[in-house]
């Protein structure tokens, strides 16, 4: 397959997501109610990645794998460390009382979305285009995936935002390298779903103030830290830690079909 038609894969699935999920909401909201207006679209992002995977692109998406469940479970702990540090200060907002079948399906349908997008579609392609550079190919789903999350900047402002993205990323670092070395789109779409779940759980507050500029200059120092740990975890996990051996043909993309075995 030519150089030229992995990149333009690539960036529709860069593109993929926020294009939808701005446009979509306007086409549908005459005929479906704004409450159920975010399952909806996150419901069709995830069909059309199940379009592209299996009848277009012919790109395999592992969403289950029982090999090696005590490795899988070993490669799941950085990322569960990394929910809890992150969602840590959430949990006395929350409250239980408002779940309901509305808003689990929503977050899981967020979760079902942006994964088949960014780990099941994004990771395989970028493995092609870097000559399996496991790595880079990682980087470029996450980069994805923090770009995607440009569209809350309608409704925050742009600092809150930014440092969203840089969160977001080191989030979309560990997801990609779960899925890579375990095959199992299933454990990034849980992380997902609990990692989203408390930001639908959370009981009236006040409106998100805009840091100062010195509160700012702080806060993106300590989220570069954070990021350049979990680089460091990663890069290790990918190029130093083989707890489970992924194996990866991205010559397969040849016969029109990437397949993680």
């Amino acid at each position: 397959m030519k150089n030229n038609d992995i990149i333009t894969k690539i960036a529709i699935c860069f593109v993929l997501v926020p294009i939808v999920l701005i446009v979509l909401p306007y086409l549908i909201s005459p005929i479906i109610s704004e409450k159920y207006g975010q399952m909806t679209v996150d419901l069709i992002i995830f069909l059309v990645a199940i379009v592209l995977s299996q009848n277009i692109w012919h790109i395999k998406i592992s969403f289950l794998s029982l090999k090696k469940p005590l490795s899988q479970l070993c490669q799941l702990i950085p990322s569960i460390l990394f929910l809890l540090f992150t969602r840590f200060s959430t949990l006395s907002s929350m409250s239980f009382r408002l779940i309901d079948a509305r808003i689990i399906l929503t977050v899981l349908f967020i979760a079902l979305a942006e994964e088949s997008v960014y780990r099941g579609l994004l990771i395989p392609l970028s493995l092609v285009f870097t000559k399996n550079k496991q790595y880079t190919a990682i980087v470029i789903s996450g980069v994805g995936f923090a770009l995607a999350h440009l569209v809350n900047i309608v409704n925050s402002p742009w600092s809150i935002v930014m440092l969203q993205m840089l969160i977001v990323f080191a989030s979309g670092l560990l997801w990609g390298t779960l899925y890579l070395k375990t095959n199992n789109l299933s454990l990034t779409i849980m992380l997902h779903f609990l990692d989203d779940l408390p930001l639908f759980l959370m009981k009236e507050t006040s409106e998100l103030v805009t840091p100062t500029r010195p509160q700012l200059i702080s806060a993106i120092m300590a989220y570069l830290i954070v990021v350049g740990i979990i680089g460091i975890i990663t890069f290790l996990q990918v190029e130093g830690l083989h707890l489970v051996d992924c194996k990866i043909n991205p010559n397969a993309v040849r016969t029109k079909k990437i397949s993680f075995l």
